[in-house]
C-alpha cells in the first residue's frame, strides 16, 4: 500500500498529465476498501508538491498535517466527480473537528449520482466509527430531498452490494416502487438482500401476491410468500412448500400447520407414501419429503427412510441418509448405514459416517478402511476421527492398568 502512495505521489508530482489523469481515473472507480486503506498508510509520509488538481487535493486530504486536510476539504468542496466526494467522505471520520465539521457540510450538498454512490460506499463502511457517528443517518435523510432522487434510483442500482441495498431501502422508504417494480425485483434481482426487501415491501402492499412469490429462486422471498399465506390454505398445497429445498421454507411451511393444530409430520408421512406407492414421483419432491420428514419425525420414521436408501437417485439417497442418521435407533445404525460408506455419491458417504459418529466403537474396522481410502477429503475426516475415538477407547484399560492418562 504504501509503494501505491509512493508512486500516486510521483504522479502528482512529476508525472505528465496523461500519466495523472490515468490515476484519477483509477481512484475514482476504486472499491472503497481501497481508499479506506490508502487514507491508513498515508500517514506519515512527505508533503505533495506538483501541479493543483482533484488528484493533488486528494492526497493533501491523506495528509499527516491537520492545516493541508482541512485546506485539501475547503478545496474538494469546490470540485466535482466520485473522488473529491468520496475524499470528503474520508475526512468525516477525521480526528480534528474542524476537518470534520467542514468535510460533512460540503458532503451535504452533494446531488450528482456518481458522487453520491461515491461518498456513500465510504460512509457505509466508517458507519461503525464513533467519529463518524449518525452522518450515514444525516445524509440518509439529506437524500429523501428532492435534488436527490434521481441520485437515489442510482443508488438502488449501484455495483457496491451495501451501497446498492442501501439505496433499495431508501427508495422504498420514499416509494419509488410501483407494485410490478417490487414483483419483478422480488423474483428476479441479483441481490439475496434486496430480493427480500422489496418482497416484504410488496406482500406489505398486496398480501395476495404471496402466490406468485412462491416461485421465487431467493429463498429469504419463498419464505416470506409462506408466511403471507392465507391461515387456511389446504395442506396439499403446501406439499412443495414442506419439501423446499430451503430448510427455512420448509421450517415456515411447517409452522403453518402447526398453528393450526396439524402435525406436520403426519403430513410428511402421507405423501412420502404415495409418491412411493404411485411410482414416477419427481426425485427432487421425494428427497424434500424425506429432509423434511427427517427434521420433525421420529424413531418409529426411520424405517419409512430407510426403504429410500436404494434409491437410483442420489439426491433421494441423501435425503434418507440423513433421516436415517438422525432418527434411527443408535443400534440400528451400522447395519443401515455402513453399506453407504463405499456409495459412489460422496455426500451420501459423508452423511453415513455423520451418522456412525453417533456409535464410533461399532463401527467395524473395514467400514472404517473404506472411509479413509475414499478420495474426498470430508469423508475421509469423519472415518479419521471415528478410528481416533475407537482408538482412545481401546486404549482405557491399558493406561488404567499402568496408571497413566491415555493420549
Amino acid at each position: 500500500m504504501r509503494h501505491l502512495l509512493t508512486q500516486l505521489r510521483a504522479v502528482v508530482t512529476t508525472g505528465p498529465s496523461a500519466a495523472r489523469g490515468a490515476a484519477l481515473d483509477a481512484l475514482s472507480a476504486a472499491p472503497a476498501r481501497l481508499l479506506l486503506l490508502l487514507d491508513r498508510h498515508a500517514r506519515p509520509g512527505p508533503p505533495v508538491t506538483g501541479a493543483p488538481g482533484p488528484l493533488h487535493l486528494f492526497l493533501d486530504a491523506l495528509d499527516a498535517r491537520g492545516r493541508t486536510r482541512q485546506a485539501a476539504v475547503e478545496g474538494l468542496a469546490g470540485c466535482g466527480g466520485p473522488l473529491a466526494a468520496a475524499a470528503l467522505a474520508l475526512r468525516t471520520d477525521d480526528w480534528t473537528p474542524e476537518v470534520r465539521r467542514r468535510a460533512a457540510a460540503a458532503l451535504m450538498v452533494r446531488s450528482a449520482p456518481d458522487e453520491v454512490a461515491a461518498a456513500v460506499r465510504v460512509l457505509l463502511r466508517l458507519e461503525g466509527r464513533s467519529r463518524a457517528g449518525g452522518l450515514l443517518a444525516d445524509y440518509r435523510t439529506a437524500l429523501g430531498s428532492a435534488p436527490h432522487r434521481r441520485a437515489v434510483r442510482a443508488l438502488a442500482a449501484d455495483a457496491d452490494p451495501p451501497a446498492r441495498r442501501f439505496g433499495v431501502e431508501l427508495a422504498l422508504d420514499l416509494g419509488d416502487y410501483v407494485p410490478g417494480d417490487l414483483l419483478r425485483a422480488a423474483l428476479y434481482d441479483g441481490d439475496q438482500v434486496c430480493r427480500r426487501l422489496c418482497a416484504q415491501r410488496l406482500l406489505e402492499l398486496d398480501p395476495a401476491q404471496a402466490g406468485r412469490l412462491l416461485t421465487a429462486k431467493g429463498a429469504g422471498v419463498r419464505e416470506l410468500a409462506v408466511a403471507a399465506l392465507p391461515a387456511d390454505v389446504p395442506a396439499k398445497h403446501l406439499v412443495p412448500l414442506l419439501a423446499d429445498r430451503a430448510r427455512m421454507v420448509r421450517v415456515q411451511a411447517r409452522w403453518t400447520l402447526y398453528q393450526r393444530g396439524e402435525p406436520p409430520v403426519e403430513v410428511y408421512r402421507a405423501q412420502l407414501r404415495k409418491a412411493l406407492k404411485a411410482g414416477g414421483a419427481a426425485p427432487r419432491l421425494v428427497a424434500g419429503l424425506a429432509v423434511g420428514l427427517g427434521e420433525c419425525g421420529d424413531a418409529s420414521d426411520a424405517g419409512l427412510l430407510a426403504g429410500l436408501l436404494g434409491s437410483p437417485h442420489p439426491q433421494v439417497r441423501r435425503a434418507a441418509a440423513r433421516g436415517v442418521a438422525r432418527l434411527a435407533a443408535l443400534g440400528e445404525l451400522v447395519a443401515l448405514l455402513g453399506p453407504l460408506a463405499n456409495d459412489p455419491d460422496a455426500v451420501v458417504a459423508r452423511e453415513a459416517f455423520e451418522g456412525l459418529g453417533r456409535v464410533p466403537h461399532d463401527v467395524p474396522p473395514e467400514t472404517l478402511w473404506i472411509g479413509r481410502t475414499r478420495t474426498e477429503p470430508a469423508v475421509r475426516r469423519l472415518a479419521e476421527r471415528i478410528g481416533a475415538r475407537r482408538s482412545a477407547r481401546v486404549a482405557e484399560p491399558y493406561a488404567a492398568q499402568s496408571g497413566q492418562t491415555p493420549r
